[in-house]
């Protein structure tokens, strides 16, 4: 015979559909996938503008910092990593504590942990739900403690002690990697601890009090307006499909501005040794210059998508390029440099001038929104 109140934590466990779970599994991997679309989440750029955790910001005015870091994630294995946590944890405690009780437990927790980061990493950005993930694994702690009495006994490896040896071990790596933010994981564990010593879980067949219904709805709706925030004061650069497989495989700190500018660093070098070469007469090595401009082509259709703008001056500039490849190529098949060949080089050379300018007054009036600026010596 199995005790009675045995069978109604099997009840809980078994029964209950982790759906908010679910909702934060998703939201997790949405707004991963708008970053990419933005260049990645690598770039800083993006960060700022998606609403990750900076302390200058926030002294600004812009608290729904505290909330959007939960859902931020740096890379695709910060995301994997979170995802997986939450995807094993989560289940478990809103099996036992039912959906309202859930969301509070999370969210809470998380913004605990972005304000333990806060608190102690007061010049880096920071973001990801480790800080909630963490809270879980502290509501799980103290649920064990507190109900070790009434828990059966197939439970007790997953609640309780028996989540000690994890939360040792991830504290351990964290104060060891430098990268990881343990301000967060311990701000998101005293905050699960503490409200499970407070928020009873609920049991089987009984109805969620309307007190934790409303806190529920007013969280839900708290993490739509800080998200709105964010889409208000949006200034990152532009999401477009021609980002979203380099932002979602992007690895490191390398960042789509950094490609956008090398692209056209690239171009703008490699436009001007063939001019040079061509006004010069010389046709040796035509071959090597070809390749030169192929390659800077192609890095230009690459390039990341940033603004509006910037996308119609790269367009332009493609052009550009590829007349200026024809030209050389004319070259190289005759051998010399001829009269029309001079007139076609001095009308490239014309529109690459005012594609530069353009380029140049773009920079200047909207490339520190994207972490952009001129180089003065060019």
């Amino acid at each position: 015979m199995i005790p009675e109140d045995h069978l109604e934590f099997r009840q809980a466990v078994w029964t209950r559909r982790p759906t908010y779970t679910y909702v934060f599994f998703g939201l997790n991997i949405v707004v991963f996938l708008l970053m990419a679309l933005a260049g990645g989440s690598g770039n800083e750029t993006t960060l700022m503008a998606f609403g990750v955790k900076s302390n200058p910001e926030i002294a600004q005015g812009q608290w729904w910092r505290f909330v959007t870091p939960i859902f931020i994630h740096i890379g695709l294995l910060h995301l994997f990593f979170n995802s997986y946590a939450l995807w094993i944890v989560g289940p478990q405690v809103e099996k036992l504590y039912g959906g309202a009780r859930f969301v509070i437990l999370y969210v809470l927790t998380g913004v605990a942990g972005v304000y333990g980061s806060y608190a102690y990493h007061l010049y880096t950005i920071s973001a990801g739900a480790s800080g909630a993930i963490f809270g879980l694994f502290g509501v799980l702690l103290v649920f064990g403690l507190r109900y070790r009495s009434a828990i059966p006994p197939f439970f007790k490896r997953a609640v309780g002690t028996g989540v000690l040896p994890v939360i040792v071990i991830n504290l351990i790596i964290g104060f060891t990697i430098p990268q990881v933010d343990n301000s967060a994981h311990i701000g998101g564990l005293l905050a699960g601890a503490a409200l499970a010593a407070i928020i009873p879980f609920q049991k089987p067949g009984a109805e969620t009090p309307t007190g934790f219904r409303s806190i529920q709805v007013a969280l839900l709706a708290m993490i739509a307006v800080c998200f709105y925030e964010v889409g208000t004061h949006y200034d990152g650069p532009r999401l477009s499909v021609r980002n979203l497989t380099r932002g979602v495989m992007q690895i490191g700190t390398g960042s789509s501005t950094e490609e956008f500018i090398d692209a056209i660093n690239a171009a703008q070098k490699t436009f001007e040794a063939s001019s040079q070469q061509i006004e010069s007469g010389r046709t040796t090595n035509l071959a090597v210059t070809l390749t030169d401009i192929s390659k800077s082509i192609d890095q230009l259709r690459k390039a990341p998508s940033v603004a509006k703008r910037s996308d119609e001056l790269i367009a332009d500039l493609l052009r550009v390029m590829q007349d200026q490849y024809d030209l050389v190529q004319d070259i190289e098949r005759s051998g010399t440099v001829t009269f029309a060949h001079s007139r076609r080089l001095k009308e490239n050379s014309s529109r690459y001038e005012m594609i530069m300018n353009s380029f140049s007054k773009w920079v200047d009036s909207e490339g520190r929104n994207y972490g952009i600026q001129r180089d003065r010596e060019h």
